[in-house]
């Protein structure tokens, strides 16, 4: 017996999304009238007739949002969560959150266990392994995937543009008279420290900056020494503000005063960075306008209304404060 044909089969043979193709024969306003005649055409040559029973089905979407971090050591992640949670508050919904603790075994079983509780989406924050590899978690259920740069997979990824960040961070050090960039990170081999290095080097390359990539114990005696000798040339790139709070902690026990004697510029503009003892030049990821994208994502995938996958970039902002 030949298969029924679906969606994604008239979504082939016509050369569109298949959220398209359901806007179509939905009759939607949002697609062009030629566009919906060519797709009805694709659709009846085909012999596709829509299933209303499915449609049905799937329009009864759980009102839950499983959220499953790495971790809540990092204050960013709490104020991601807290967004999130926010947002989907004020759309109705019930926000479930999860850690993996950096551990991908665990990672896989908080989103097993999420897709066995039927929750109507998944959003995954900076998650171990790259977005192309949760395919098969995006084909079950609304997934989006927060922090992690996109690589062409069936997931909507949310994230900074990070080469924008390292751009005005780097301008900014330029203008404070800094001629040598140090970027630090706990794992610069991490996915997420090699996007973030790649920006931040070109960045500083592009401006006439040396450069370093470093972890925090190999650099303090290198960038120490020079900041002492030649006080104000050194400017610290943090990974983010956690990292950072440990970096001024050094520095001070080793005499250097940040912001005087070394700039240092991090990532996330969490509570850390506001407080009074480490005052920092941070980048503001907007974790409130991810969150906003982040749902609407979801939302669009579950009406089958948007494109399996797609890059959904933020503008950063960068808070300068005494650090730098």
């Amino acid at each position: 017996m030949q298969a029924a044909i679906t969606q994604s089969d008239v979504a082939r043979e016509a050369g569109v999304s298949r959220g398209l193709v359901s806007l179509a024969l939905a009759d939607s306003p949002r697609v062009a009238t030629e566009t919906k005649e060519r797709i009805r055409e694709v659709a009846a040559r085909l012999g596709y007739s829509r299933n209303f029973g499915a449609a049905a089905l799937a329009s009864s979407r759980s009102m839950l949002i499983g959220v499953v971090l790495p971790n809540l050591r990092n204050p960013y992640f709490e104020s991601l969560v807290a967004a999130f949670q926010a947002e989907s508050e004020a759309r109705g919904y019930t926000v479930l959150a999860a850690t993996a603790s950096g551990d991908e075994a665990r990672e896989r079983a908080m989103l097993e266990h999420f897709q066995t509780m039927r929750v109507g989406g998944l959003i995954l924050a900076t998650p171990s392994r790259p977005a192309s590899h949760y395919v098969s978690i995006a084909s079950r259920l609304p997934l989006v995937i927060a922090g992690s740069p996109y690589d062409g997979g069936p997931a909507h990824v949310v994230h900074i543009d990070e080469f924008e960040a390292a751009r005005i961070a780097v301008a900014h050090a330029v203008d404070r008279g800094y001629c040598r960039v140090v970027y630090l990170a706990e794992d610069v081999d991490s996915e997420a420290a090699g996007y973030r290095r790649a920006a931040i080097v070109a960045a500083a390359e592009a401006a006439g900056l040396e450069v370093d990539v470093m972890t925090p114990v190999a650099s303090a005696e290198k960038f120490g020494t020079q900041a002492k000798r030649e006080p104000g040339t050194v400017c610290i790139f943090a990974h983010n503000d956690y990292l950072a709070i440990d970096v001024v902690s050094q520095l001070r026990q080793a005499g250097i005063v940040p912001g005087s004697d070394v700039g240092i510029i991090s990532y996330d503009n969490t509570f850390l960075a506001r407080h009074a003892g480490f005052d920092l030049t941070s980048i503001d990821q907007q974790p409130d306008v991810q969150a906003k994208l982040a749902l609407d994502a979801i939302e669009a995938l579950a009406a089958d209304s948007g494109p399996s996958g797609g890059d959904i970039v933020v503008s950063p902002q960068l808070v300068v404060r005494t650090s730098s």
